[in-house]
């Protein structure tokens, strides 16, 4: 898959902006600070509704502006064209932030409807926090990667949120001195159910990602080796159907400690996806160079999953990446995403393995406006 037009309006510091693009290798080359990394991030918008870099959707409508809007068109390996746009509210004074998700020029109700329209997987530098981070920066990583592909599982997702939500306000009335646990248990059967759901999905993916991470990192990581391991109340389950037994048996058994504390205790809101280098933490005991090495090797472990779970190969964006890799390391790097149909990178300058590359499509990106070529 790849990007054939973005069309911005109002975004970050684009007033307007429309750029046909063309499959294969995309380099954007300008200062930092000019606008390279928006152009990634209003790609990613597009594919997962949502910023890689912030949680406040407000903050990508240009400034003294109320409306900003993407568009996009993705095309498929078969020349099926998808377009998808995102249309945004500055509410941030007012508390609040508003979106409108279009689908073929159909405005859709939810983010589950867009989601998975078109896979994009991002690697930033600040990507090095899921590695550095705590365990729910990495359980983020599982579900917007795990989204794309399932359906079910944004799904699921929302379900479980919205019954932990539920299920830790009762017992913290509970805890307060309240009384009826029976309250409790029609939301402890729906997190039973989506919590299982959720775990079986982690564990397929990671199981998958570490085959594809621990290959790829081997090839930029000085043969060090890669290995992801999954920690979770319901890691070890066979099945589905076993993961609701044990789970619904082990809140049980908390149900006690539970009502002391006052939240839940046990569920996929406390797995955590453990990363490793030659057999130890590399968060704990990695150097930054590792670090950065492994957080690249996941996200395109997560590219290459994303391939072979849905037989397209998504829009891989790697932001910024090179400069911090030996020549040799990033040469490889760009030829372990050369299979894929999509790949655009940025650089504040032409990195050598870039100008190598004659296949390249080059652009000049500064003050808010791109132009084709370089120099």
């Amino acid at each position: 898959m790849y990007l054939r037009r973005l069309s911005l309006t109002n975004f970050r510091v684009y007033e307007r902006l429309q750029l046909e693009l063309q499959s294969g290798l995309t380099v954007f080359v300008g200062a930092n600070a000019g606008g390279k990394t928006s152009l990634l991030e209003a790609m990613h918008v597009l594919g997962t509704t949502k910023s890689p870099r912030t949680n406040a959707d407000c903050e990508l409508v240009r400034w003294g502006t109320d409306v900003a809007r993407v568009e996009g068109v993705f095309v498929s390996r078969t020349e099926r064209e998808t377009r998808l746009a995102v249309g945004i509210e500055a509410a941030c004074a007012r508390g609040a932030s508003g979106k409108r998700l279009e689908v073929e020029g159909e405005v859709v109700g939810t983010a589950g409807d867009m989601i998975g329209r078109a896979s994009v997987v991002m690697f930033a530098p600040d990507d090095l926090a899921i590695i550095k981070g705590g365990p729910s920066l990495r359980r983020r990583f599982l579900n917007t990667a795990i989204a794309q592909l399932r359906p079910t599982y944004l799904d699921n997702l929302a379900r479980y949120r919205r019954a932990l939500a539920q299920r830790n306000e009762l017992l913290k009335n509970l805890n307060r001195g309240g009384h009826g646990f029976a309250e409790v248990e029609p939301w402890t059967g729906q997190l039973v159910q989506a919590g299982a759901g959720l775990a079986m999905e982690r564990r397929h993916f990671i199981a998958d990602l570490d085959r594809w991470a621990s290959n790829l990192h081997r090839q930029i990581g000085n043969q060090e080796t890669l290995s992801l391991k999954y920690h979770g109340e319901l890691a070890e389950a066979a099945d589905e159907a076993s993961a609701e037994v044990h789970f619904r048996d082990r809140l049980e058994e908390l149900a006690d400690l539970e009502t002391r504390r006052g939240t839940t205790l046990a569920g996929p809101h406390r797995d955590e996806l453990q990363v490793e280098v030659d057999g130890a933490s590399v968060r704990q005991f990695g150097s930054q160079g590792q670090q950065r090495t492994a957080a690249l090797s996941l996200k395109l472990g997560q590219a290459r999953v994303s391939q072979e779970w849905s037989e397209e190969p998504p829009l891989l964006l790697l932001d910024d990446c090179l400069s911090e890799l030996d020549p040799e390391r990033a040469t490889a790097v760009l030829g372990l995403a050369s299979t894929l149909d999509g790949l655009v990178v940025t650089s504040a300058k032409l990195d050598p393995a870039l100008r190598d590359r004659p296949e390249a499509h080059f652009y000049t990106v500064g003050g808010g406006m791109v132009r084709r070529g370089v120099g």
